[in-house]
Formats: C-alpha cells, sequence, structure tokens
C-alpha cells in the first residue's frame, strides 16, 4: 500500500496512492481542520507555542535543560508527557477526530527526560525501581487512553532506532507494549535525494525484526523531495519487502514525483532504457 503525508488540503484531495496522512496538529502548535477520509497526523507532546507560553511546562533534563527549541538537539518545544492539563486536554482532541489517526512526538523527548519535581514525585510514588520502565509506563497509558477515544486505526510514530531496548531508552517507547494498542507504528527514513540508501534497507530489516510476532503493521515513510522518480521507486523497491506501507512526505511541487513513482512500482509506467 502506498500514501502521502501532507498538509496541502488540495493535495490531500488527489487521490495519490491508497491514502493521505494530513497534518491536523504541527509540533509548532499551530492546526489545520481535519479533513474527512485522510488519517489526521497529531502531533502529541512536541508543542513549541505552549512551551514558548509557558516554559515551565517544557520537559526538563537531569541537568536542568529545558526542551525547547533553542536547546541543543531540540528542533521544537515538548511539553513534560506527566503535564495533566495537557494530558486532558490532548486526549479530548484526539476524541474530537474522526477516523483513523497518526500520533507523532510521542513520548519523552530524550534519555535524560522529564526530571520536573511532578516526574520526580510520580516516578518516586510508582511501583517501579527503574526510571526507563516507569516512563515506559507513562508512555503506554497515555496511548492506550488515546486508543479508547480514537474511532478509526492508530498508528504511532517511532524514532528510527529499531536496536532492541533503545527506543525504550530513548523516549519511553515499550514497542511490546503499545502493540497492544496500535494498529501500527509508522516509521519516518527521511533524506532529501538519498545520495546513500545502504542504512535504509538496515533500518527497515531492523524495525521488521523487532516488530515479529505483533499484530501490528510496520509503515515507512520516505521523502520525495529533491530526488528524480526512477530512484526513488527503486528505493521503495528495496523497502516494500519489509513494510506493509510506503508513506511519501510529499509538497505540491512533489506530487508529480511521487504520481511517476506510483506508476512504476505498479507497472503502469516502465522507464525507457537508454540505447
Amino acid at each position: 500500500m502506498y500514501a502521502v503525508l501532507t498538509d496541502d488540503p488540495d493535495l490531500a484531495r488527489a487521490g495519490i496512492g491508497d491514502r493521505t496522512y494530513y497534518f491536523v496538529e504541527y509540533v509548532d502548535g499551530t492546526t489545520n481542520e481535519p479533513l474527512e477520509g485522510t488519517v489526521a497526523s497529531v502531533a502529541c507532546w512536541g508543542d513549541t507555542a505552549a512551551v514558548e507560553a509557558d516554559p515551565e511546562r517544557a520537559a526538563v533534563s537531569a541537568d536542568g535543560t529545558r526542551a525547547t527549541p533553542d536547546s541543543e538537539g531540540h528542533h521544537w518545544g515538548t511539553v513534560c508527557p506527566t503535564d495533566p492539563d495537557y494530558r486532558a486536554d490532548l486526549l479530548e482532541r484526539l476524541e474530537d477526530l474522526e477516523g483513523d489517526v497518526r500520533l507523532t512526538t510521542l513520548g519523552f523527548p530524550g534519555e535524560s527526560f522529564c526530571h520536573c519535581d511532578r516526574c520526580d514525585r510520580q516516578f518516586a510514588e510508582s511501583e517501579h525501581d527503574d526510571r526507563t520502565a516507569w516512563r515506559s509506563a507513562v508512555v503506554t497509558e497515555f496511548v492506550a487512553d488515546a486508543a479508547m477515544r480514537v474511532d478509526g486505526e492508530l498508528t504511532a510514530t517511532l524514532y528510527p532506532d529499531p536496536y532492541p531496548g533503545h527506543l525504550e531508552e530513548r523516549a519511553g517507547l515499550d514497542v511490546q507494549a503499545l502493540a497492544e494498542h496500535v494498529d501500527g507504528f509508522l516509521v519516518p527514513l527521511c533524506s532529501p535525494g538519498y545520495e546513500t540508501t545502504y542504512w535504509l534497507e538496515s533500518l527497515a530489516r531492523g524495525f521488521t525484526t523487532e516488530l515479529e510476532g505483533l499484530e501490528v503493521d510496520l509503515s515507512i515513510q520516505l521523502s520525495a523531495a529533491e530526488i528524480e522518480p526512477e530512484r526513488l521507486a527503486e528505493i521503495t523497491r528495496k523497502l516494500e519487502e519489509y513494510a506493509d506501507e510506503i508513506v511519501y512526505g510529499t509538497y505540491p511541487d512533489d506530487a508529480e514525483v511521487v504520481q511517476q513513482v506510483l506508476n512504476r512500482v505498479r507497472g503502469k509506467d516502465t522507464p525507457k532504457m537508454s540505447a
């Protein structure tokens, strides 16, 4: 199956691919009105606007670093996942959506987060001796609550690191536990132009192993920017062995590239051989 991911409403309605992921909530805090028949892509804890309005809401590391856009290694602001008011509001927003939903910026923004007073207190009062296990329980509980409110399929985005234990250590994402509440995982493997590609198959194969035996689909997201159609089609063919769905991150200027790629992989358009 093939899909596109876009924030352009006209492109979302163009019927390219088998379905469309449409940005409803961004990591900068801005929003779009949901589009019927698309998969609503929702940023969970990534919300720069919320963090800028109240910096105390940002997740904080053990050394006191706040997860803000001006902190090294952070491209957006991340609200602490134990913030009760933000969590309740986020779940309410998810419940208002109709159809399928994709969750992005899911979990904690790094291995050393969060050490705010609330997180320290909740960890101390929990049944967990290990902070990694506690963080995973926090994220899994949220996803379980989200799944009860979403009336369509639920897809969770994973950071592209399939090495055993890394996702849990990095963000509190316990794939085995999350699989009980979601229908699929989406892994972004994006790079404009894809000058090198050996890493794509390595990561895709790693996630196939990580998800083996779980009743969930695997979607892989590719970038359609700055690349020739045949090059992207070749990459698609290599990754189809591992994924149930290929999702193309697409701007209006890239739409023709994606259409040509789909024509090639579906056998509708065979490129001419040079003499």
